[in-house]
């Protein structure tokens, strides 16, 4: 496990799988340390670098190799396009040369020539299979090639090249280095600096004039800017580069990541509930987040008036032809009266585990289990044609199932099976710890069957036996009462109380029932029992029955007393476990070990894990292996998913993200160099020391004057603002965001963004063009040459804005390139000014003339660059023209490489957010059914059983809602949404600091089971080590406050609660296989169900102990007496009050 709570394992039943945590960007996913550690003072390269700034590299051999050949194509490609390029440069220097016909024109011409052929096989050799294992020293051969053929103009004097077009061939020669001629960056410096050094050496030597200490001082250091830029271009291309790559690498592990917890998340929410009832709970989580108005209105609801409330969201879904199946197991009590708790969790994780795969064969969904007590339905949450023969089905695989169980476990106990066949209401009930669950008076009859069976026989309704009648042989059975009846609602006058309340009258009837006796067989069929089909999956596995807890074994089950709307009498159902998960269909396709009968998302996650410093090496190549898994991947660096002609992204939504949101996204939040911020700031560094270098060199040549010195201080101060605005936005970006956040977003918008970086980029070639005067375009000590120098470096400029739009960029240095050639084809100053120019101008008076008349020379005026009339114009144009060419080309590549970083980056991103909220979605969902604090310990070991001291447990019943209930209307449904309501009330306390010690265990029916002190962390930072006892008793009393304020605010209801409470030693386990329970049992929950089922409406009844322990705090009436079975005789109490000023914080 990594530092900072990062981890980077494998997934047990995905060997090809890395299972990445992502929720920080710029780290290094798959060492032992931090990509960043506290130590570490500025941003590194990129994620995984090796920490060398002179050859930024991965830290690992593997992505490396990898990185050359995912790019190789891309890199192969542009030096096409550099060769290519090249070729048309000489072509048109052949056609320049041979129009010219200048002293050595055929040497110039046959140079160039020579210099395309060579390109052209050169391109040829770029297209075979040996070229990727000699393409560094085909590079370093070509551009030594390329650098001696410009050079030897120099042998010819005079050159047939001026000093303008050899410099700006120089600056095309060295841009290349650095750009699109794959070498190291130590072999590009090496040959780009010796390159310069001699060219300026040869220059020097061939023209006398260049000799000037200000020309020296000059071209330094607009070499020196050329190097620069170029240094900066080849560095950064290698960091975006390897950046891009993580982030496309991290993008599709995310994304095999994303489809894994899809996987996991589809298992986790079937094994809790129908997948369709879970996206509505998960819709509805959803919804209440984002809507904070209607929250707010539901926290208010507890002050609404007499009459008026706002009900919650509900989900229940009404089904016809639906058929239950209720069965329990006989002999249960007997056998676990001699075993310990963790024995007794094992046999029924078995036997359940045996049922939970016959449900999956027959077509039933699970909906829990209860005690010893098995509930499925057919038909149900998705309609079923064969809905009752599936049940049938399933009631006779469990009795051969439980006959194999006992002879493998030496144990003599028999199955009762009922089956009933109508109408349900199915759906869930409360917000939290909910379950899915079914209602209706025909699921209590299903429970009725059960329970006046036969053990080792199904016994089925009429309603039943109408859809496989057939298809099996039965014999009658005692007709039992039929609950359907139809209620008439009716106003109950109590003298006692002075006041009208809602009462049913019912009529009754009677309902026919059979035994199944066997199949009937058709045409030499055989029986299509599923045990017959499937032996094997009813064999289960032979689990440890190895026990940790002495002890008698106890389980709260009780005995019937009443029959719930659900089927399960509260008596009954409220101590026997259940289950709140149904099984995947398709489990084993899914991925689930049927054998094992675990669910792979709960197999113990630790149980592999390595140690991820000594599984980077291995970790990289599930990287690598991952984008080889589709061509697509592969090819995505060096064709994106952008438009060719625009370079906008075919994804329109992503395209406006690139442009309004980019800052916002994670790339714009990352410590790393590649991002933007700090890329930004690189450049904007970068063009401020451009700046001052041309500037220098302005001052040294061109001297000062008005209009010069203006331009420069404005400049100056754009530059430092900018360079500042970027430095806080890298320092201080969280700060300024929160302060200033309108403010932050124009500034990060794309229109602004261009538009300054705009004014930063043309700031150089401004500075030159403003010591354009006729003093420099008629000076004859060359200072348009230099001027001409000047403006090259200032168009080169533009390369380095990497993030700046490519049609931008384009437009600007364009429309520079154009002033120049403006410039050169013009006569810049009047003839007069060139009189100045001396001895190559003469001056001739007109005897005839009151006033002196100026003839200048033509061929004077040919010499100067400016005067409109110098033939090399015509060259120096062709020169510009190939530079833009290039520039242009250049920009559009970094528009792409920088839109291919933050498409991957957008797209990790993307994935990592929906991975998360996967995550968070099937927790969320895990949480309602296991506690968080037990979650962990259940991921380890997919098992949970642990004994707890001083435990509360209460049972509040809503002792009357079955005099409520009524099936007329919509089914009974609205009646279950006024439960889910008062459910809700209860469960919003729990959200209440002061019961942070108080957790819902389940709710069955209209009964409702709590507990305090099963969370051991929070229970050992109370103060009072009581201060949980005392939580939940006062919680108890809330929950009659709720109740009295519900039935004030709705018309003539009047509910009534009794409440048990007791504490005392539970076992607390985790019990399930395929899914799981969370439940807690032991006497003490027996105790608790007795003091409710004994008590009286309205009241909170407690035993002795209680009032032992919890005395000094409450106030208990008179003692009284109460027959409890198991128990006999015992003396309990009714809770009178809180004590004035009692408090436990």
């Amino acid at each position: 496990m990594a530092s900072n709570g990062e981890t980077a394992v494998f997934n047990a039943d995905d060997p090809e799988s890395v299972q990445v945590d992502i929720k920080s960007p710029a780290k290094n996913r798959y060492t032992s340390s931090p990509l960043h550690p506290n130590k570490r003072k500025g941003p590194v390269l990129f994620e995984r670098a090796s920490g060398s700034w002179w050859n930024p590299k991965f830290d690992s051999s593997i992505l490396e190799e990898y990185l050359w050949q995912c790019y190789f194509p891309q890199t192969q490609r542009r030096f096409q396009y550099v060769l290519l390029y090249i070729v048309v440069a000489c072509v048109a220097w052949c056609i320049f040369f041979g129009l010219m016909q200048e002293n050595n024109w055929i040497v110039y011409v046959s140079g160039s020539a020579v210099l395309a052929v060579i390109s052209i096989f050169t391109l040829v050799f770029t297209k075979t299979s040996k070229y990727a294992m000699m393409y560094i020293p085909t590079s370093v051969v070509y551009t030594v090639i390329l650098g001696v053929l410009l050079l030897v103009g120099f042998l010819f004097n005079p050159a047939d090249l001026s000093t303008v077009g050899s410099f700006c061939a120089s600056v095309e020669i060295l841009l290349l280095v650095y750009t699109f001629i794959p070498m190291p960056l130590f072999m590009a410096v090496l040959i780009g600096g010796g390159y310069s050094i001699i060219y300026e050496v040869l220059t020097a030597l061939g023209h006398p004039i260049m000799n000037r200490y200000d020309f020296i001082i000059g071209k330094i250091l607009l070499h020196l800017c050329i190097h620069l830029i170029g240094i900066h271009i080849f560095f950064m291309s290698e960091v975006r580069r390897r950046s891009t790559f993580w982030k496309i690498g991290q993008s599709l592990i995310v994304k095999r990541e994303l489809i894994w917890e899809k996987k996991n998340k589809e298992k986790m929410i079937h094994s809790l509930m129908p997948p369709s009832v879970a996206e509505e709970a998960m819709r509805t989580r959803e919804g209440k987040e984002k809507d904070e108005d209607d929250s707010s209105k539901k926290k208010g609801k507890g002050k609404s008036t007499k009459g008026k409330i706002i009900f919650r969201s509900f989900n229940m879904n009404k089904m016809d032809k639906v058929s239950i199946l209720f069965a329990d197991i006989v002999g249960f009590t007997k056998m676990s009266s001699n075993k310990t708790a963790e024995t007794l969790v094992n046999l029924l994780n078995d036997l359940f585990g045996r049922f939970d795969r016959l449900c999956v064969d027959t077509g039933c969904e699970k909906i829990t289990t209860l005690g010893d007590c098995y509930y499925c339905v057919s038909g149900c949450p998705k309609p079923q044609d064969d809905h009752a023969k599936c049940c049938v089905e399933m009631g006779r695989g469990m009795i051969k199932a439980i006959k194999q169980f006992d002879e493998e476990k030496n144990e003599s106990v028999d199955m009762r099976v009922g089956v009933h066949t109508g109408t349900v209401l199915c759906g869930l009930v409360g917000k939290c710890r909910f379950k899915f669950d079914v209602w209706s008076n025909d699921v209590t009859l299903a429970n009725t069957m059960e329970s006046t069976g036969r053990p080792g026989q199904v016994h089925i309704s009429e309603c039943t036996y109408a859809y496989i009648k057939d298809d099996y042989v039965v014999e009658p059975a005692e007709p039992i009462e039929d609950l359907r009846t139809h209620k008439v609602l009716i106003e109950h006058y109590s003298s006692e109380s002075s006041s009208f309340t809602i009462r049913h009258t019912e009529e009754q009837k009677k309902l026919n029932t059979y035994f199944v006796i066997d199949r009937i067989k058709k045409g030499g069929e055989k029986d299509g029992s599923p045990m017959e089909e499937s032996e094997d999956l009813l064999k289960g596995e032979k689990q440890a029955e190895n026990s940790t807890n002495d002890g008698d074994a106890v389980i709260n089950h009780l005995d019937r007393e009443s029959s719930g709307i659900n089927g399960v009498a509260p008596a009954t159902a409220l101590p026997r476990r259940h289950s709140d998960t149904s099984m995947d269909k398709n489990a084993e396709d899914k991925g689930f070990d049927v054998e094992a009968g675990v669910d792979p998302s709960l197999v113990p996650m630790n149980s592999d894990w390595p140690n991820c410093s000594d599984m980077k090496e291995e970790n990289d190549n599930k990287i690598v292996a991952c984008i080889n898994e589709n061509k697509k991947n592969k090819s995505f660096f060096y064709e994106p998913e952008i438009n060719k002609l625009t370079l906008c992204f075919l994804n329109a939504d992503m395209e406006v993200d690139f442009r309004d949101h980019y800052l916002e996204s994670n790339l714009g939040k990352e410590e790393t160099m590649a991002s933007p911020r700090y890329h930004s700031l690189i450049e904007a560094v970068l063009s401020l020391i451009v700046f001052i270098l041309i500037s220098i060199c302005c001052f040294l040549v061109f001297g000062y004057h008005i209009v010069w010195l203006s331009v420069f201080i404005i400049a100056l101060i754009i530059e430092i603002l900018v360079l500042v605005q970027l430095a806080t936005d890298v320092k201080l970006g969280l700060k300024k965001k929160e302060k200033c956040s309108m403010l932050m977003h124009i500034l990060s918008g794309w229109y602004f963004r261009n538009s300054m970086g705009a004014v930063i980029a043309i700031i150089p070639i401004i500075a030159v063009y403003s010591n354009l005067s006729c003093e420099l375009a008629t000076n004859d000590q060359w200072k348009d040459r230099f001027f001409c120098f000047t403006v090259i470096v200032a168009l080169l400029h533009f390369c380095n804005f990497t993030m700046l739009s490519a049609w931008v960029k384009s437009f600007l240095v364009t429309v520079a390139g154009i002033v120049l050639l403006i410039l050169l084809s013009v006569r810049f100053c009047p003839p007069e000014e060139f009189v100045h120019v001396k001895p190559i101008v003469t001056l001739i008076a007109n005897a005839t003339s009151t006033s002196p008349t100026y003839k200048v020379n033509q061929s004077t005026l040919s010499d100067h660059l400016f005067s409109g009339e110098n033939n090399l114009r015509y060259e120096i144009i062709l020169d510009i023209i190939l530079l833009l060419l290039l520039i242009l080309f250049i920009s559009r590549e970094f528009e792409i490489s920088y839109r291919l970083s933050y498409f991957g980056s957008s797209q990790s991103e993307k994935q990592r957010v929906q991975m998360m909220e996967n995550k968070e979605q099937a927790e969320w969902l895990l949480h309602n059914i296991v506690p968080e604090y037990v979650t962990d310990e259940v991921k380890q070991t997919s098992r949970y059983s642990k004994n707890h001291k001083d435990i509360g447990v209460i049972f509040a019943t809503i002792v009357n809602f079955n005099d409520f209930y009524d099936e007329s209307y919509e089914g009974g449904r609205e009646y279950l949404r006024v439960l889910n309501e008062l459910y809700s009330d209860f469960e919003d306390l729990l959200d209440e600091p002061r019961f942070k010690d108080v957790e819902k265990i389940k709710t069955i029916s209209s009964t409702f089971m709590a507990a305090s002190g099963l969370n051991q962390k929070h229970r050992l930072s109370n103060k009072d080590p009581n201060a949980h006892l005392y939580a939940l008793l006062e919680f108890a009393q809330e929950l009659q406050n709720k109740i009295k304020l519900f039935n004030d605010s709705i018309f003539n209801f009047d509910f009534q609660m009794k409440i048990g409470y007791n504490f005392g030693e539970v076992t607390a386990g985790v019990i399930g296989t395929t899914k799981l329970l969370y439940d807690i049992w032991g006497d003490t929950v027996n105790i608790a169900s007795r003091m409710y089922s004994t008590g009286e409406k309205d009241e909170i009844q407690v035993p002795e102990s209680t009032v032992e322990r919890l005395g000094d705090k409450f106030v208990f009436g008179e003692e009284r007496k109460v027959t409890v079975k198991g128990k006999g005789e015992m003396k309990v109490y009714f809770l009178m009050k809180k004590r004035d000023g009692a408090t436990w914080e």
